[in-house]
């Protein structure tokens, strides 16, 4: 091979190794100093979430119809929820949807710095268990003005006395029946027993 040939070949050698050096340099300092997709991610919670000023509302869903896999139209639906005061005190007033006639609230409203409330979806009634650390409220949306099914999310407004509004896109959450077994007379009668 002459001079030339081979200083030819050499450099189409080095070509794909300063390329490849390029990249990982260009790469490298890609995000150096930026803000990651990372950064802004959420909990993966199922639920919809809103923060308003130190109060945070987390994981807001309808509890899973219990006949007829939807909320048909004029019927209620209650919520489960987390709502976390890292402020002064505060007290929940009010919930609305522009998707229902009403809202009802009961059990405990008041909203003291560094305590949450629990929306647990049912009775506001303390369960065996529960501490006076578990704050229970109930919230539940009363007289919808179209059928409510699982896959869709409704605005609803929570509003505090000395904090504002905030309003949340709430799902139909998780269905938590039981599923059959494979097998079972349950589950051949819905075609899981091939």
């Amino acid at each position: 091979m002459s001079r030339p040939q081979h200083l030819k070949a050499v450099r189409l050698r080095l070509i794909p190794a300063v390329i490849g050096l390029g990249a990982v340099v260009a790469l490298a300092g890609c995000s150096a100093g930026q803000v990651t997709e990372t950064d802004t991610q959420v909990a993966a919670v199922n639920g919809g979430s809103g923060d308003l000023k130190q109060i945070s509302i987390r994981d807001a869903t309808f509890t899973f119809p219990t006949t007829d896999a939807r909320y048909p139209a004029g019927s209620s639906a209650p919520v489960r929820l987390v709502i976390a005061n890292e402020g002064p005190n505060d007290k929940l007033v009010q919930v609305t949807s522009p998707y229902a006639a009403s809202a009802t609230l009961g059990g405990i409203t008041d909203l003291p710095s560094r305590t949450a409330l629990h929306a647990t979806g049912g009775s506001a009634q303390v369960q065996q268990g529960e501490t006076a650390a578990d704050r229970v409220v109930q919230i539940t949306l009363n007289g919808f003005k179209q059928d409510i099914t699982p896959g869709v999310t409704i605005p609803v407004t929570f509003v505090f006395e000395k904090a504002g509004s905030v309003t949340v896109q709430v799902p139909v959450g998780a269905d938590h029946s039981p599923r059959p077994e494979h097998g079972s007379p349950a589950g051949a009668e819905q075609g899981g027993g091939h």
